[in-house]
């Protein structure tokens, strides 16, 4: 893993965070909202001042990574003043909170909601002109369960059959998950492809159908694809990763899988590694990663947009706003939160582990 695969990999991973920040802008201007800042690269202080188009300031942040929108009245420092040189009055019709509801909550989900469009456009554009990408075998990226370890599982081995049921040609990975789903609980016969050679092994299947490892696409067949086949992937796609994805947390917080979560060193990592293959697995790979991102932000946790969304259920079925002051201090908890959980993975996990 070279130098330029990283710089492409953190130039990916902040692009996708770019366009999510423009979603809750184009989302924010167009319903008529102020944004008076948007910092296209970076977080913290202002370094440098690009442009301002129709009152939004467009700046570079000192810490190059990220992105992030300010939309007028969302914060509590947004507290109204006399409007003359300082905050806005209160009865300011583009401040976020004097907004029709619909738009405020069309402006919170805006960033998910772009990315998903992005991933969507990654799709269709890669397969418009690569061809359909099929996957014809998988191949263990790293083995994470104990069980799996003491089997003799190694990261790289191919898997050929699994239980007798052949796991390899297209769609391996549904065929994975068939075979494991119909043998949990039980300790069956898995053949893997090691140097060549092909190895029977021993190995037991969680009670939530789970070998304990992680798997990543091996050969690659490439064929042409029509527009309709194109069109059709580009929209159910990014559903069917988001489907994984869920499945994976759910399995994660409930105990049936013993996995690693990675930080963003770790997600750098993994789109070099993509990048390492090509220029179509980096695409798919990323338009994987804005999925996550999309999804992720939806979480309904606090500071994330889902959480925001929450109160604005709340406010929609209330018939009232939730307090100002107890939601902001929920959020300003739930981001300290997050961030001592992303330095203690990035740190236990990417770095140490």
């Amino acid at each position: 893993m070279g130098f330029t695969e990283i710089l492409t990999a953190i130039i990916t991973i902040s692009v996708l965070i770019i366009i999510h920040e423009f979603g809750h802008y184009i989302c924010a201007v167009s319903t008529g909202m102020k944004v008076d800042r948007f910092s296209v690269l970076g977080i913290g202080p202002v370094v440098a001042r690009l442009f301002t188009y129709k009152g939004t300031e467009f700046v570079l942040s000192a810490i190059p990574f990220g992105a992030y929108v300010h939309i007028v009245g969302m914060e509590p420092e947004d507290e109204p003043g006399p409007g003359v040189g300082g905050p806005p009055p209160d009865n300011d019709p583009t401040l976020f909170r004097n907004r029709p509801l619909w738009a405020r909550m069309l402006t919170i989900a805006g960033g998910p909601i772009a990315n998903y469009v992005t991933a969507s456009l990654i799709i269709f554009s890669v397969l418009a002109v690569a061809g359909n990408r099929d996957v014809r075998s998988m191949e263990i990226s790293e083995v994470q369960a104990e069980t799996a370890i003491s089997a003799g599982l190694l990261a790289g081995d191919e898997l050929v059959t699994i239980a007798g049921d052949a796991v390899t040609g297209d769609q391996p990975y549904d065929k994975v998950t068939a075979a494991t789903s119909n043998h949990k609980g039980e300790t069956v016969p898995i053949v893997v492809r090691r140097d060549e050679a092909e190895l029977t092994l021993d190995v037991p299947i969680s009670d939530a159908g789970l070998m304990g490892v992680g798997l990543v696409e091996g050969e690659v067949v490439h064929r042409p694809a029509s527009f309709g086949h194109s069109a059709k992937m580009a929209v159910l796609q990014p559903f069917v990763i988001t489907q994984k994805q869920l499945k994976g947390l759910y399995y994660l917080i409930t105990g049936k899988i013993d996995a690693k979560v990675s930080g963003p060193v770790g997600i750098v990592k993994e789109i070099a590694r993509s990048a390492e293959k090509g220029v179509i697995d980096l695409f798919f790979f990323a338009a994987g990663i804005s999925t996550l991102l999309g999804l992720f932000n939806l979480l309904p946790l606090p500071a994330l947009d889902g959480g925001r969304l929450v109160f604005l259920f709340y406010e929609l079925i209330a018939r009232r706003p939730a307090n100002r002051r107890v939601e902001e201090m929920i959020h300003g908890i739930g981001m300290l939160a997050l961030l001592g959980l992303i330095l203690y993975v990035t740190i236990a996990n990417d770095i140490l582990g």
